[in-house]
């Protein structure tokens, strides 16, 4: 089990990183906490010299990477997904799964890259949004068994639209998951603040059916208090028995911290990201002494 951070492009010359890292630089500073990979969040704003250099300098320091492309209200998302060369969502997705193949083959790692299922306004369809997610994960799929063997696309659980919002996000809830990554034949990435504001909000089962745990590859791990993606102080989000579960269901994957440092700022500062990445190592050393 890798921990793993969430990090953005360009974090070196954030002042919010900058101020948190307290002048220290940041990748040998999250090697020394603890984490040995890392997340970057990725889109069609996304500039591919800048994301190279952003990977190499990752693992020229020891983390292994993953991508999260993120698509939601544009063009590229997978409710507007089809298999034609000239198709906006594969063009995209086509781009970071190449990416990803050649971060693969640099540090003999599979990468993951993470990716919500369609997002449409209220009006579409529901079952026709799940078809099309069904499709677009299962064309990524059979793109990376041709092109990138050890590129691993897997279905988030998202997280459900606020009563009135104007938006539909399928794979909000774990049958809908389920769904697609049994149907596509892909991963699962399980977001454990998602799980936690879903069932709060709307009263759906926080933990996963059995049949979903196997499946899942990739975690994102957050607490929450009034907001999502905070640091692993608040004691909301049950995060250790969900670890506990996955890893009895046979996991071994990335476990992403997924908290912007403003919020560490807001929340204690250095103190909060050494406190949640320290739980994060304390849990993995722990658990049936067989994890460190």
């Amino acid at each position: 089990m890798r921990i793993g951070m969430k990090l953005e492009i360009g974090f070196a010359e954030q002042d919010a990183w900058r101020t948190l890292a307290g002048g220290r630089d940041v990748l040998a500073l999250l090697r020394a906490l603890g984490a040995s990979a890392v997340e970057t969040p990725v889109g069609a704003e996304t500039d591919g010299s800048a994301l190279a250099r952003h990977l190499r300098l990752c693992e020229e320091a020891g983390l292994v990477v993953s991508l999260h492309p993120y698509s939601e209200g544009t063009r590229a998302n997978p409710a507007y997904f089809a298999p034609d060369a000239g198709n906006g969502c594969a063009a995209l997705h086509t781009g970071f799964l190449a990416v990803a193949a050649e971060a693969a083959l640099r540090q003999h790692v599979a990468v993951i890259v993470n990716v919500h299922a369609a997002a449409a306004p209220a009006g579409h369809s529901r079952r026709d949004l799940l078809e099309q997610s069904v499709r677009f994960f299962q064309w990524a799929r059979e793109w990376c068994e041709r092109n990138a063997p050890d590129v691993r696309p897997v279905s988030e659980l998202q997280i459900a639209p606020d009563a009135g919002e104007p938006v539909q996000r399928i794979a909000d809830n774990y049958a809908e998951l389920l769904e697609i990554a049994a149907r596509s034949e892909v991963g699962v990435c399980w977001d454990f603040g998602h799980a936690f504001l879903n069932s709060r909000r709307f009263g759906t089962e926080l933990d996963p059916p059995p049949e979903l745990l196997g499946r899942i590859l990739h975690v994102h791990c957050h607490d929450v208090d009034a907001s999502d993606h905070r640091p692993l102080i608040c004691g909301n989000v049950p995060w250790q028995r969900f670890l506990g579960r996955l890893i009895d269901a046979g996991f071994d994957g990335t476990v992403v911290l997924e908290v912007l440092p403003g919020a560490f700022l807001a929340m204690g500062g250095l103190a909060a990201l050494e406190r949640s990445i320290s739980a994060l190592v304390s849990f993995r050393r722990q658990y049936r002494g067989n994890l460190a």
